[in-house]
C-alpha cells in the first residue's frame, strides 16, 4: 500500500471556476452559498479530524436546491472540472494508475468520494476527497467512511504510515501441503487509532481472505522455482538471498504491505522447510 498523489493545488479557486462555468439558476446558487463552501474546504483540508465527529453537512436537508447543485459539481462536469478528474488518475505513481490503492488487486476505474456526496454535498467536486479506486472496492465501501464517530478506511492522501510493515506472512504445513496465512500486526510506532483503522479497512474489503488466496495460488509455482534452484546447486542461503531480493523489489514498488513482499519474506524465512517437501 501506497499514498495517492495529491494534484490539488488551490481547492477554493478550483470550486469558484467551476461556478463560473455554471448556467442559471446552479450558477447564482452556487455563488450565493460560496463562503459556507470556502470554510467547509478549510475544514476538511485543516482539520480533517473534526469531520469524524460531524453530525452533519452544513447545508441541511432542506437546502435541496444548494445540495443538488453542489453534487452537480461532479456529475455534471464543467470544463475545469473534466481535466481535473482525468488528472487524479493520470498523475498517480505508476503502481496505483493499475492497481486500486485501497486493495492493490484490480484497476482503479472509478473515484470514490471518501465522504459521500449525498451526506456532505460540499465536498462532491474537492480533490482530497476523490481517491482512484476499483468498481469492487467502491462498491463494498459505497458511503460507509465512518462508523460511531471513528474513520473505518485509509485516506490514501491523508494517512502517512506506510513506511511501517503491519501486514505479515507466515508459513504452516499441513500433510505436506504449504500454506501461507496472513495477519495485521501493529508496529510500535504506530498509533492505537491509525491501527484500528488499518484494521478495519482490511476487515471491511476481506483483504486478508483475498490476499491468502493469491498466496496460495502463486506458492506451487515459486516452490517449483526454489526446487529448481537446489537442484541446480544453489545453496539454501542463495536462494534466501534471491527471495529476499524479490521481497525487496516488490516492496519498493507496491509498498512494504503488498501481498507478494509479505509472501517472499515468509519464503525466504522458511527456505528449509520448503525444500524438505
Amino acid at each position: 500500500m501506497m499514498q495517492c498523489n495529491y494534484i490539488g493545488n488551490n481547492e477554493f479557486e478550483t470550486f469558484k471556476k467551476i461556478v463560473e462555468e455554471k448556467y442559471n439558476p446552479g450558477r447564482t446558487i452556487l455563488t450565493n452559498i460560496k463562503t459556507r463552501v470556502e470554510t467547509s474546504y478549510i475544514q476538511y483540508l485543516d482539520r480533517f479530524t473534526e469531520l469524524e465527529a460531524k453530525p452533519s453537512s452544513e447545508f441541511t436537508v432542506a437546502e435541496i436546491e444548494e445540495r443538488n447543485h453542489l453534487q452537480g459539481c461532479y456529475s455534471s462536469l464543467t470544463e475545469t472540472g473534466k481535466p481535473i478528474k482525468a488528472s487524479i488518475f493520470s498523475e498517480q505513481p505508476t503502481v496505483l494508475k493499475m492497481l486500486c490503492p485501497f486493495c492493490l488487486l484490480d484497476k482503479p476505474k472509478t473515484l470514490d468520494h471518501y465522504i459521500g456526496k449525498d451526506e456532505f454535498p460540499e465536498y462532491s467536486f474537492l480533490v482530497k476527497n476523490l481517491i482512484p479506486c476499483c468498481y469492487d472496492c467502491n462498491q463494498i465501501k459505497t458511503t460507509k467512511w465512518r462508523e460511531n464517530n471513528r474513520r473505518r478506511f485509509i485516506h490514501f492522501y491523508n494517512d502517512d504510515f506506510f513506511d511501517n510493515q503491519f501486514l505479515f506472512s507466515d508459513l504452516t504445513i499441513i500433510a505436506e501441503t504449504p500454506i501461507i496465512n496472513l495477519s495485521l500486526q501493529k508496529p510500535e510506532n504506530l498509533s492505537d487509532e491509525d491501527f484500528q483503522i488499518i484494521e478495519w479497512h482490511f476487515e471491511d474489503l476481506n483483504l486478508i481472505q483475498q490476499y491468502k488466496e493469491r498466496c496460495n495460488s502463486t506458492l506451487s509455482t515459486e516452490l517449483k522455482i526454489i526446487k529448481d534452484s537446489s537442484n541446480n546447486g544453489l545453496s539454501n542461503q542463495q536462494i534466501i538471498t534471491q527471495l529476499q531480493t524479490s521481497e525487496s523489489n516488490y516492496a519498493d514498488d507496491y509498498g512494504l504491505n503488498y501481498w507478494k513482499s509479505t509472501m517472499f519474506q515468509c519464503m525466504s524465512q522458511n527456505v528449509d522447510e520448503l525444500l524438505a517437501l
